[in-house]
């Protein structure tokens, strides 16, 4: 984490901002790509489908279709399918509590793999 991103953590909890604010900071801090972001955000507002966030962010369906694969994968958004003229998937955010759950964890595995090295570095 750079200073940078220190400053703008305590920034945003001396002035008591929004949790999804702390959060895009922290998914930033984690390597999670500004679109990877912007696609949380957006379905956190509302579910979609890959059509409907096409024209909704103004991006291809190719990469929307990629970033909410990993966004899927590490836990961030769910999809269920809904049957209409044919079968689509609707994705939507996880609650931001549910998302700090995972950002803490993956936090967590960095810290002990910072432990394990350390420690590994004091044995010599």
């Amino acid at each position: 984490m750079n200073k940078r991103n220190i400053r703008e953590i305590e920034k945003i909890l001396r002035e008591r901002k929004k949790p999804i604010e702390l959060l895009n900071i922290i998914l930033g801090f984690l390597n999670f790509k500004p679109i990877e972001i912007r696609i949380y955000n957006t379905l956190l507002k509302s579910s979609l489908t890959i059509k409907q966030m096409e024209k909704r962010l103004d991006l291809s369906e190719r990469t929307i279709r990629k970033y909410i694969k990993k966004l899927e994968q590490e836990g961030f958004i769910n999809k269920r399918v809904k049957q209409d003229k044919r079968l689509k998937y609707i994705y939507n955010a996880v609650p931001i509590q549910e998302a700090w759950k995972n950002v803490r964890n993956r936090i967590q595995k960095i810290l002990e793999e910072i432990t394990k090295t350390l420690e590994k570095g004091m044995c010599f």
